[in-house]
């Protein structure tokens, strides 16, 4: 990989993906990451992520927020990074949680587009919905038309992705909708108790911005809720002009794998270091696959997928390129057959699988 700059849009390249490729070279610097009028910056030290600063704060919650810009834009500079180490936690670990948000909100903006909508109840005076829990009715109160979807989270003291998949269950249910204008009057809700935290100085120092007016109120973690396994599954994008696979995916015929041994591998071609781009794209790749397969495999799977995943973004670093990305949809294949899966879930599995491979 080239010193100096690294730089491209998130829809094109996943920010977790291109944090875990400059990561494994080692490598000191900063992350500058934009939507709009929102800035983030995302601190490496020797490859280990150990510092985020948004307008909102600093740390990991920082860095989580970054999970709710879509349509960003980044840029790598290699530096000696001179920042608090506020992050402790190992990168595999960070990077999927982040893209774990990212998935979760790829799927809630199809309901909730942005964070700085106005969500406004359609219920009646006095009317009460009994399909909801009480932390989407205490929302639901809340949802006048008054407050966007970020001021909501910063009344209620919630993460906003939290608030975000609140809301997306009450527009499914019809009981909200998402306005792009003020209305309606602010609710009566009860002040939460508030807590004095220390004044951020350092995040307007290093977003080079002034700071935001009023405190700085502490999120809360909240139970997850499983919205995205209620919703059909998305369509998966296809990666032009990939070479299709040559060996055919695994059937069960009485619980076993039918087909010839797999062939002997391939001498590994010497690694792709000098084309960061198409090893994103292959790492991107990658994540494809392990979307598509979580759509059809239980849940009790998806740690064996993203352990997969993980194996095959190392061969990708290491200079396997095409052939990594064609061995891991045969790997959760014959994954799945292992773990005891009936014959039509594995079928679909490769269906899935191979219209990933298909061109147009």
């Amino acid at each position: 990989m080239s010193q100096g700059v690294i730089q491209g849009s998130m829809r094109e390249a996943p920010l977790p993906d291109i944090i875990q490729l400059v990561s494994q070279g080692g490598k000191s610097g900063c992350f500058h990451v934009q939507q709009e009028a929102s800035k983030a910056r995302i601190y490496l030290k020797d490859g280990r992520i150990i510092h985020a600063v948004t307008h909102a704060g600093e740390g990991f919650e920082a860095l989580m927020e970054v999970a709710l810009w879509i349509e960003g834009t980044y840029r790598f500079e290699e530096v000696v990074p001179d920042v608090p180490n506020t992050i402790t936690k190992p990168n595999a670990s960070i990077l999927m949680e982040l893209g774990r948000r990212m998935d979760e909100w790829r799927v809630i903006s199809q309901k909730v587009p942005s964070v700085d909508l106005y969500p406004a109840s359609t219920l009646l005076p006095g009317e009460t919905p009994h399909d909801v829990n009480p932390r989407e009715a205490r929302l639901l109160g809340m949802a006048t038309g008054y407050y966007t979807v970020s001021e909501l989270a910063e009344l209620a003291q919630k993460p906003v992705l939290t608030v975000a998949k609140d809301l997306y269950g009450l527009v499914m249910a019809g009981h909200v909708v998402m306005k792009g204008l003020r209305s309606g009057k602010p609710p009566k809700v009860d002040a939460p108790a508030t807590e004095t935290v220390r004044e951020l100085t350092p995040v307007s120092a290093l977003l080079g911005t002034a700071p935001a007016a009023g405190p700085v109120t502490p999120e809360s973690r909240e139970d997850e809720t499983a919205i995205v396994r209620l919703q059909a599954p998305l369509p998966v994008p296809q990666m032009q002009g990939f070479p299709e696979s040559d060996e055919p995916l695994p059937e069960t015929v009485g619980g076993g794998v039918a087909g010839a041994p797999p062939p002997m591998a391939a001498p590994k071609p010497a690694p792709v270091v000098d084309d960061p781009q198409r090893m994103v794209k292959l790492m991107n790749f990658t994540q494809r696959i392990a979307q598509a397969a979580k759509m059809v495999l239980p849940e009790g799977q998806h740690e064996m997928v993203n352990r997969l995943q993980a194996k095959a973004t190392q061969q990708i670093i290491s200079g396997d390129g095409p052939e990594a990305v064609k061995g891991l949809a045969l790997a959760i294949s014959r994954g799945a057959v292992d773990a005891g899966c009936d014959a039509d879930m594995v079928r679909t599995l490769n269906t899935h699988l191979k219209a990933l491979f298909s061109t147009k």
